[in-house]
């Protein structure tokens, strides 16, 4: 059996570790020294035993903290570089002509903790603003490929494919005409696909866009007239109240459309959609469910806890774009299925006192 291999990550973490192990022990030992401690005596192991004991920690909640590999390693040179100041200031006390007592050594461990604890933080702190900074320069970059130069190229090659599709068709037997046509629908799912980059773009730049109080019920109602139109034999069934009220923007419209879209399209039947709308408080629920075979496991599962790997992953991105705007919403997406069919929930806020009011001053005469 091999031991694990050292990586700086588990070096990183062995040292905050083992810094706080330290630190802890001289305080409880001090402590535990002290026949009659003072409230001033506690104070001062408290303040030290605090950080301490969340150094001794950071085994647990270092590697959850956002950080990985590398970033763990420097946010340890931070808390070493804190401890290290400290240190040096503590002893630059001690060596100072002030009447010494017998807490000074809770006081330079206290002063430890505190500064490993401080210096970690620092660095935790620098490295997530620096993972931020990368992966927006990395969601810049991979949008701009796939509204642009993916784009094009497959554009290009739909051109291409028009003029080999001319030709089967005169002279190419059936099999190749067959290919061509399941071709030219693959490019054309492919186009579709990066056209929603944009949407992903704006989904995780919600601070840019207007948000504001709207009507629900004449979007949903749209959405599922455009859907009987383009699909004339699924059948809609709405309840729904006369208005309902919701803190969204435009692109409430392409979550209505995702998931109505995405009901029809897995249909294997003839599709039949249930949409209900219903408010309770301050939170509006819509509801669609339809007649579609039950959404797979790990698809829901991934949905709901947020994490794709490479051997459980959604099945194309219009349920993670509608994820995404619904929760820059400040709500939420519900998945729930059955033998007889799927219902997806999205919860909404409804507007705020402050909003009712902005509203009846906007239509005041």
């Amino acid at each position: 059996m091999t031991s694990p291999a050292l990586t700086k990550q588990s070096l990183g973490t062995g040292y905050v570790v083992a810094t706080g192990v330290v630190i802890s022990g001289a305080l409880l030992a001090h402590g535990m020294s002290i026949v009659r401690p003072s409230l001033v005596d506690v104070v001062i192991l408290g303040v030290g035993l605090t950080p301490a004991l969340a150094l001794v920690a950071a085994n647990y909640w270092l590697p959850v903290s956002g950080l990985s590999g590398d970033q763990i390693w420097t946010a340890a040179e931070w808390c070493g570089l804190g401890v290290a100041l400290f240190t040096v200031i503590k002893i630059v006390v001690l060596l100072a002509p002030v009447p010494q007592s017998s807490m000074i050594p809770s006081i330079l461990a206290s002063g430890v903790a505190v500064g490993g604890f401080g210096g970690i933080l620092f660095g935790w702190l620098l490295e997530l603003r620096r993972s931020r900074r990368r992966l927006a320069q990395s969601n810049e970059v991979l949008f701009r490929v796939l509204r642009h130069d993916l784009r094009n190229d497959l554009n290009v090659a739909l051109g291409h494919l028009g003029e080999l599709q001319r030709e089967t068709a005169e002279r190419g037997r059936p099999e190749s005409r067959a290919h061509v046509e399941q071709l030219s629908g693959t490019i054309d799912g492919i186009i579709a696909t990066t056209e929603k980059a944009r949407q992903i773009e704006f989904a995780f730049d919600a601070d840019r866009r207007a948000q504001e109080p709207i009507d629900l019920v004449p979007c949903v109602r749209e959405q599922a007239k455009k859907i009987t139109q383009l699909t004339p034999e699924a059948t809609v069934e709405l309840d729904l109240p006369e208005q309902s009220r919701v803190y969204a923007d435009w692109m409430l419209d392409t979550v209505l459309r995702n998931v109505i879209e995405n009901a029809v399209v897995h249909c294997e039947e003839t599709p039949t959609l249930y949409i209900s709308v219903e408010e309770h408080g301050r939170t509006v629920f819509v509801h669609i469910g339809d007649n579609c075979p039950s959404i797979p496991q790990h698809e829901r599962d991934v949905l709901n806890s947020g994490v794709e790997t490479q051997l459980c992953h959604s099945k194309g991105v219009g349920l993670w774009l509608t994820t995404w705007i619904v929760e820059s919403y400040g709500g939420a997406v519900h998945l729930t299925t059955s033998d007889d069919g799927n219902t997806v929930t999205l919860e909404l806020c409804g507007p705020t006192v402050l909003d009712e009011i902005r509203q009846t001053l906007r239509e005041w005469p």
